[in-house]
């Protein structure tokens, strides 16, 4: 008697000239049957095979003609009781040409298994993008003061900016956070204070109104100016590349834009990357993209051949 983390082995036996059949105990078994409950014959076996899979029982139990090539089949086998099993019929030629002889294994419990096996691993995975996210949305949220589903819109706003796996990224920001040794001494100290504010304060310390970005479009000379106030970092990229678009649309033709960022608080990598990507479009249009820059933020754009004013936008027009 098999046990149930075996597959059950069915044999059988069919005489082509008299068309008489062979099953073993196991064969009934199999289709739900008692051993020897009927005669069993080609139509008794058809009656036991799913619709859709009989004319390909048929041909496997009619091509082996030559000694030596067995034919198989996997085919959905009903049982008396109308459960659907899936099994693998092997059949091959014996004594000749005369006589077929084979098996056919139940594999539904290694289906099963197979399937079982392969939900749990993806399953583990989605658990474990889950979590490797959620780091890097935690990561966002202290370094931008931001909630979580600001930070994971910050994450998807990057991932589908640079076509990179959402997990991907999260892993290359955890990977990058990592080794960089943490935090600096101002915002370790910062952290230590959040922290212990937690542990002792009576009420959750309520939350500071996260930095925004300002955005203000007027005309300087004949050139359309975006003034920009507030941080220009990653938080911020996407409504800053935004108004960047906008900005290249009021363009008048082989004219000039100008971009003022002396009322910026930061210009982080993510800022410098959009005037970037908008001077590329600006010259692929045949209009020339100046920036203006309060003395802090000169550095954060150094080496990146932007076209950077070091004076009041107004001058523009004598340039």
């Amino acid at each position: 008697m098999h046990t149930p983390t075996e597959p059950q082995v069915g044999r059988f036996r069919y005489n082509q000239p008299d068309g008489r059949w062979w099953w073993s105990d196991e064969m009934f078994q199999i289709h739900g049957m008692e051993p020897g409950a009927v005669l069993p014959t080609l139509d008794v076996l058809e009656r036991h095979v799913h619709p859709d899979d009989r004319d390909r029982v048929r041909t496997a139990l009619d091509s082996p003609a030559q000694p030596g090539e067995p034919a198989a089949v996997q085919y959905r086998l009903l049982q008396l009781t109308g459960d659907e099993h899936v099994v693998t019929m092997t059949a091959g030629p014996s004594l000749g040409d005369e006589q077929i002889e084979g098996v056919v294994v139940d594999v539904t419990r290694a289906m099963q298994d197979v399937i079982a096996s392969r939900v749990n691993a993806e399953l583990n995975q989605a658990l474990s993008s889950h979590a490797t996210i959620d780091q890097a949305k935690g990561i966002f949220m202290l370094g931008y003061g931001i909630d979580e589903a600001a930070a994971f819109e910050l994450l998807r706003w990057s991932s589908q900016q640079r076509n990179v796996r959402l997990l991907t990224l999260a892993e290359r920001v955890i990977s990058a956070v990592g080794a960089s040794g943490g935090l600096g001494p101002e915002m370790r100290q910062r952290l230590d204070d959040y922290f212990f504010s937690s542990i002792f304060a009576d009420r959750p310390l309520s939350a500071a109104p996260g930095s925004q970005l300002a955005t203000r479009f007027s005309t300087s000379g004949d050139a359309p100016t975006l003034s920009v106030a507030g941080p220009v970092d990653l938080a911020t990229a996407g409504e800053f590349a935004a108004a960047l678009t906008e900005l290249a649309r009021r363009a008048p033709d082989a004219g000039t834009v100008v971009v003022d960022l002396r009322g910026a608080d930061h210009v982080g990598s993510a800022g410098v990357s959009a005037l970037s990507a908008a001077q590329r479009r600006c010259r692929a249009n045949g209009v020339r993209m100046r920036v203006v820059l309060g003395a802090e933020s000169r550095l954060a754009v150094a080496g990146h051949g932007l076209d950077v004013l070091e004076d009041e936008p107004s001058a523009v027009r004598s340039r």
